[in-house]
């Protein structure tokens, strides 16, 4: 098959979930990328993805076009995390990609793709396979009773009803939807949809990438890996040096924390002014920091979908202390392959347990070692997207070639 897969970003180690996915693929598949670039930087990081794609189309998304989307989906009940990403371009591209090269099935993820994805329903006639990832109508719930601003609150609540309304709405018109954990999937079925149309494919990880570290680890050494521009990561990090780290310095003021992942926002750079609290900023490798860790934090208030940051904790061996809502998507045993706990203190006595305890932490990362090894396979979760495409495609029994697409288009 040739597949096209659309994003709103570029498919990275950064952005593990498509680039894993066409890396896998393209080893029985043709693929093609037409992705959005909000931020300049990402081109860059677009060599890595190329090498499995017989095409790459990279288009750019003004910042005052995301914020003239914004404006104009105020009054609308169309939630302004769709608005901002609006692009005729995109539309163009894709209609261009899939005449020209003879695409069998559309690929789309997040709901940031959900208008072009829309649009190129109205005019052409090719299977449309929606990656969700994430239950977005859940993420934002979670948000809205987390937030603590009145004004922050009213803003979130306000976006939490166009969601509800617009994501089952949206779903329900592609042929098939993926998402990653039965947890949110339920959510969608409890929103409306039909329970044959939204399939849980997992994210995996990459077990040959990510592999336990050959020396010692650092002694009192916390790490947390994560996109850092991204809300409820930034929160996270906020909630455990402002609540949870001061109890454990109490006992242990030699501990030390090391922030990586790309774009902190200011109040996460000005924890730094503890010398105790390393903010790295972007790197292009985050596996010497969870190397080096005695310890890996999930400290996640809000969380949807499948964490990547926990999986990849795992694969590293390094022991991990997370809450309840960082790993409910997986099968992941308290005391066996990490440790859960959730509050200010029961989060600080766990990290500190840890610490005291080199042997259990080393337990608990082989542990978790070996689960991620048997149950999070990026092979398994691209059979299941196959066959997803198949079931798709049984659809639309013509050849999709430049005739068929040009005869269909309204």
């Amino acid at each position: 098959m040739h597949i096209l897969f659309v994003t709103p970003y570029v498919p990275s180690r950064i952005r593990v979930r498509p680039f894993h996915f066409i890396r896998m693929l393209a080893r029985e598949h043709t693929i093609s990328l037409v992705g959005l670039v909000c931020d300049e930087y990402e081109r860059a990081l677009a060599d890595e993805v190329r090498e499995y794609c017989a095409s790459v189309e990279l288009v750019t998304l003004p910042k005052w076009h995301a914020y003239a989307n914004c404006l104009q989906a105020l009054p609308t009940t169309t939630p302004l995390r769709v608005a901002y990403y609006r692009s005729a371009q995109l539309v163009q591209r894709m209609r261009q990609v899939i005449e020209q090269q003879h695409i069998d099935v559309v690929h789309g993820e997040l709901i940031k793709t959900v208008p072009a994805l829309r649009q190129l329903r109205k005019q052409q006639r090719v299977p449309l396979v929606y990656d969700a990832v994430d239950c977005i109508s859940s993420y934002l719930e979670q948000q809205w009773r987390s937030a603590k601003h009145p004004l922050q609150k009213t803003f979130i609540y306000t976006e939490l009803k166009k969601m509800q309304q617009y994501e089952p709405h949206v779903l329900s018109q592609f042929d098939q939807v993926i998402i990653t954990s039965e947890y949110d999937r339920r959510y969608l079925l409890r929103a409306g949809l039909s329970e044959d149309r939204v399939h849980v494919v997992p994210n995996g990880v990459d077990t040959e990438y990510f592999t336990p570290p050959i020396g010692s680890r650092e002694a009192d050494s916390l790490v947390f890996c994560a996109k850092m521009d991204y809300y409820p990561n930034a929160q996270a990090m906020l909630y455990f040096c402002q609540e949870i780290l001061p109890r454990i310095w109490a006992h242990r003021p030699q501990v030390r924390l090391t922030i990586v992942g790309n774009n902190p926002p200011p109040a996460i750079q000005a924890l730094s002014v503890d010398k105790r609290i390393h903010v790295t900023g972007y790197v292009p490798d985050i596996r010497p920091y969870l190397s080096k860790a005695s310890l890996a934090l999930a400290p996640l208030q809000v969380a949807a979908g499948m964490q990547n940051k926990v999986l990849e904790a795992l694969a590293a061996a390094t022991p991990l202390v997370a809450t309840p809502a960082a790993c409910r998507a997986l099968q992941l045993e308290d005391g066996r392959h990490l440790l859960i706990a959730d509050g200010v203190q029961p989060y600080a006595d766990a990290v500190l347990r840890l610490l005291a305890d080199p042997q259990t932490a080393q337990r608990l990362g082989e542990h978790g070692r070996h689960y991620v090894e048997e149950r999070h396979s990026w092979l398994q979760s691209v059979k299941d997207l196959s066959y997803l495409y198949q079931q798709a495609s049984q659809a639309y029994p013509h050849p999709l070639t430049h005739e068929t697409l040009l005869g269909h288009s309204s």
